[in-house]
């Protein structure tokens, strides 16, 4: 079984000010009499003393002024410190059990979900583009896709057929070069890191 992450980030694009704050107060509480972490009662008077500091800065700056900003600056710096150290000892507290993590009130990383087969693209459409021998082949957004491949081929399709393939980030792409009255095979597939591919239905199209 894998053992659970504690979450160490405690940025400002993550926790604004009073989040911040408030968070900190979540963690402080639950790790008061926490049968899961005796005896750190130090610890906690450690982080009772910055947060109360913190909150502090964070008064005076509504006031205005460069030294009340630099201040909360540095005290916001310290309590993400301090709540990074305090995360390493959680995680080596709790030895990775998400149900002591949790009672401590730290988050989590969340644990990436492993996408395998996509869906098959829908709605494969051929549409002529400005120039002699360009089309705009597209289909529906399918989920998850990091990317799509496009292939094509002169129709009609013999058994050893031979795809040109190209490949984007969108569901959409122009394709040049064709052959002006010649009618061509077209499909798409959708992909990300899974090998499997999984094709759409082929698409006839002459192009002008």
């Amino acid at each position: 079984m894998d053992k659970a992450i504690v979450s160490k980030t405690f940025s400002a694009k993550k926790y604004r000010d009073i989040k911040l704050f408030g968070k900190a107060d979540v963690i402080l509480a639950q790790m008061t009499n926490n049968v899961y972490f005796p005896n750190i009662q130090e610890k906690l008077d450690e982080l009772r003393a910055k947060i109360a500091s913190y909150e502090t800065s964070i008064n005076d700056s509504k006031q205005g002024g460069r030294l009340t900003t630099v201040t909360k600056a540095v005290c916001r710096r310290d309590l993400e410190n301090y709540l990074q150290d305090l995360a390493v000892f959680v995680q080596q507290t709790s030895k990775g059990d998400a149900t002591i993590i949790i009672s401590s009130g730290f988050d989590m990383h969340k644990k990436p979900v492993r996408v395998g087969e996509l869906d098959k693209p829908q709605s494969v459409i051929v549409k002529p583009g400005s120039s002699k021998g360009e089309v705009w082949l597209s289909c529906a957004v399918v989920d998850k896709a990091l990317f799509y491949v496009f292939e094509y081929c002169p129709a009609p399709l013999p058994v050893d057929t031979v795809w040109i393939q190209l490949t984007g980030s969108k569901r959409k792409i122009r394709i040049e070069g064709l052959i002006s009255g010649q009618e061509y095979c077209f499909r798409v597939t959708a992909a990300r890191t899974h090998p499997s591919r999984i094709w759409s239905d082929v698409v006839k199209s002459y192009v002008i």
